[in-house]
C-alpha cells in the first residue's frame, strides 16, 4: 500500500518450496522492498499467521515507517468459515443458495432488487 492509499501487486513468487519461516519471509519481503523503496510504502497487507506476525514484528523494526495491516478478506473468509461448520451457518448457506438460485433464474424477481 503507497502513502496516498493505494494497492499494487508488486510479484507473484513460488514460494512452496522453502519452509514459511518469519526469517525467511523477512528475506522475501526486504527484497521487495528494496526492489520498490521503502520511501514509496506505508503498508505490507499479509495474513495473521504466527510466522508472519514474528516477520512482520521484524519488518516493523527494521523499517519503522511501514506498518503492518492483517488482510480484512481473508479474516472474513475465515470467520465465514467458522459460521458454516456449526449447524446454523450450515441452514443459513442453504437458504441463502436457495434465495440466489431463485433470483438468478427470475429476470422479473431480479429486476426488484434494483
Amino acid at each position: 500500500m503507497t502513502p496516498s492509499r493505494k494497492e499494487y501487486l508488486y510479484q507473484l513468487s513460488d514460494l512452496s518450496e522453502n519452509s514459511h519461516t518469519a526469517e525467511y519471509l523477512v528475506t522475501v519481503i526486504e527484497k521487495v522492498i528494496e526492489g520498490i523503496g521503502e520511501n514509496r510504502i506505508c503498508a505490507v497487507v499479509s495474513d495473521n499467521a504466527a510466522n508472519v506476525r514474528n516477520a512482520q514484528k521484524i519488518i516493523h523494526e527494521n523499517h519503522p515507517t511501514i506498518e503492518n495491516v492483517r488482510c480484512v478478506a481473508h479474516s472474513i473468509n475465515l470467520i465465514a468459515c467458522d459460521i458454516v461448520k456449526e449447524k446454523f451457518g450450515e441452514r443459513l448457506l442453504k437458504g441463502v443458495n436457495i434465495l440466489t438460485t431463485f433470483f438468478r433464474s427470475s429476470h422479473q424477481a431480479n429486476a426488484k432488487l434494483a
